[in-house]
């Protein structure tokens, strides 16, 4: 993903800043380093959430190599070009299938409480203990599947370097992924917002709970 997320940037810069780009991309190459520095460590490629702090950084050195020009709405544009470049995932992914959603929820699940078990497992040695937290399916939802996230190693970075107000425009990438699946995110709370936790729960987007769903999402 990270990858793809880079190309993507660069796309965006080729569109438009073409005559700075080499430049950007060099300077931004030598701030991406001293970010990385900031960020607390949350276990490498052992942790399979990691790499989303990872990305994160990647727009900062970006974002500071433009001189804060590529702000929200490159972040909300760069988000809608990777849609638009998975569109085939789009096409095969659709939870509106209940087969389909049946095998991906019990991937998904497993693959959660896996990581959350390992969360456990590594904050009881005192490790890992800036990384996100993970409950699966506290509300017993039948609809969709659910999780919750505790803590935000992105919020908590973005708060303590400045970095607060591109938090919407990262939080709207979950959103973006939801429509990949043909899904509807009902989320009502995030870290970015103040709570200290993320309510993630995705529902087939032609369901009555989609539909008729009138609380807040965020």
């Amino acid at each position: 993903m990270e990858g793809l997320v880079n190309r993507t940037i660069r796309r965006y810069l080729k569109k438009h800043y073409p005559r700075s780009m080499k430049k950007i991309i060099a300077r931004a190459e030598r701030i991406r380093p001293k970010l990385m520095k900031k960020a607390p460590n949350l276990g490498g490629k052992e942790n399979s959430l990691a790499g989303n702090l990872n990305m994160f950084i990647l727009f900062l050195s970006y974002y500071e190599a433009t001189n804060h020009r590529m702000a929200g709405e490159a972040i909300d544009e760069i988000i809608d070009d990777i849609y638009k470049h998975l569109y085939l995932l789009n096409k095969i992914m659709d939870i509106n299938n209940k087969r389909f959603l049946k095998l991906l929820r019990k991937y998904l699940y497993r693959s959660y409480q896996k990581y959350a078990d390992k969360v456990s497992e590594k904050r009881s040695k005192g490790q890992w203990m800036d990384t996100w937290g993970m409950i699966v399916n506290p509300n017993n939802e039948d609809i969709g599947f659910a999780f919750t996230l505790v803590g935000c190693p992105l919020a908590e970075y973005a708060k303590k370097y400045g970095y607060m107000e591109l938090m919407p425009h990262m939080c709207a990438f979950d959103h973006t992924y939801a429509k990949l699946m043909h899904a509807k995110l009902i989320r009502t709370h995030t870290v970015a917002t103040g709570a200290e936790s993320c309510d993630y729960w995705y529902v087939p987007d032609k369901s009555k709970t989609a539909r008729e769903y009138k609380g807040v999402i965020v």
